[in-house]
């Protein structure tokens, strides 16, 4: 591997920090590098909120699931996708920014192109970052704690910060399990591809004290029940073209 793809191969999410803060010039360096991430059709349709009063960021703990590292981490943010400055801009030049699943759909994908940047980079300073889907779990009042305007639409949280602890790389998919010649593979090799992750799986769960669990075990924890059902209507709410 060169040194990009040893960094990639790295990672691991942190979930204790220090209480060292993150540089503002450290944040400005790795969100200029992040922003080079593909953009459909160069629209940009992200933003990134960073959340520094001691009080908000209580807040959007309590919201986000009671997750400690939200307060601990050196910098908290809030990944969204947005729509407003397309709006702004079809505004001042006298049109209307069309928006509908697709324009929602390029929102979702940029943001998250520049956020998977953006994590790359911070792990090149020797930071750990810590993706928070929890935030979507209460968003009508984080998007009420974080005063978003219309068009702007919360994702998900990102803590960065120093590690204060180093839980090990999960184990993936061996890659032959996810890269296909041609076709998408029969239900039976999906299966044998699933068995063999689910004995790694086991094994690495059983080398940190959690022997019984598996890969499949904690997939089907997530899977078999509806989450998050009020999404759709928030991001509709938010102004998103969601038909």
């Amino acid at each position: 591997m060169n040194e990009i793809q040893t960094l990639i191969a790295a990672h691991r999410t942190i979930r204790a920090f220090t209480d060292d803060p993150v540089p503002d010039e450290t944040i400005a360096r790795c969100v200029t590098a992040a922003q080079q991430a593909a953009s459909s059709s160069n629209v940009q349709a992200y933003c990134l909120i960073q959340v520094r009063d001691a009080a908000r960021r209580a807040e959007v703990r309590a919201l986000s699931g009671d997750q400690p590292q939200i307060e601990q981490a050196g910098a908290f943010f809030a990944v969204c996708a947005e729509e407003r400055r397309h709006a702004i801009a079809a505004e001042d030049a006298g049109q209307r920014a069309e928006r509908n699943f697709e324009s929602f759909l390029v929102a979702v994908v940029d943001a998250t192109l520049f956020a998977q940047n953006l994590v790359l980079a911070f792990e090149s300073e020797g930071l750990g970052t810590c993706y928070i889907g929890g935030l979507r779990n209460h968003l009508a009042d984080v998007d009420r704690a974080l005063d978003l305007p219309p068009y702007v639409y919360p994702l998900y949280g990102l803590c960065v910060g120093v590690p204060a602890d180093d839980p090990g790389t999960r184990p993936r998919f061996d890659p032959r399990a996810v890269w296909f010649d041609d076709r998408y593979p029969s239900d039976d090799e999906t299966r044998r591809w699933i068995a063999e992750h689910d004995e790694r799986a086991a094994a690495y769960y059983a080398e940190r004290g959690a022997p019984g669990r598996d890969w499949t075990g904690g997939l089907l924890r997530k899977v078999t029940k509806r989450l998050r059902e009020d999404a759709l209507a928030f991001y509709r709410a938010k102004g998103a073209g969601i038909d």
